[in-house]
């Protein structure tokens, strides 16, 4: 029972370890959003998700830009560490973000409702999941 509960209480405490992949086309990021069952459904965000155990993060965002929305990542470019705090989903993350040089042909799957292109002025507008804004903004900002 003791093991059980520290088990519960260690699931329900730890920090994430994700990834958010940076695809640019001019001023336009590349941005995905969330099919509507997935926590922050039908927000914007950028390509990425958690790293699993013994997957090294870069490793991680080439995975994920495949599975969500089927490119090749060609390049890739550690940016910056951002660390999240959504206490509404009490989440908290240290996410490594990167820069991606990308081929291949875009398509969704079943995480992913839709993606488009979007300029900074755009992004101000859109519902945006996690703190994914907040990565935008550093990027342009940073740039």
């Amino acid at each position: 029972m003791k093991d059980k509960i520290i088990s519960y209480l260690m699931k329900r405490m730890r920090i994430e370890v994700a990834v958010a992949g940076i695809i640019s086309n001019g001023d336009k990021v590349l941005l995905t959003k969330r099919a509507l069952p997935l926590v922050d459904g039908g927000k914007w965000c950028l390509p990425g998700g958690h790293v699993n155990k013994w997957e090294r993060a870069e490793e991680c965002v080439k995975r994920e830009v495949k599975e969500e929305v089927n490119l090749n990542c060609d390049g890739v470019r550690l940016l910056f560490v951002h660390e999240e705090f959504v206490k509404r989903l009490n989440l908290h993350a240290v996410v490594f973000v990167y820069s991606l040089d990308v081929s291949g042909v875009i398509e969704g799957n079943i995480e992913v409702s839709d993606f488009k292109w979007f300029s900074r002025k755009d992004v101000e507008e859109l519902d945006m999941a996690f703190t994914h804004r907040d990565i935008l903004e550093r990027y342009w900002r940073e740039k």
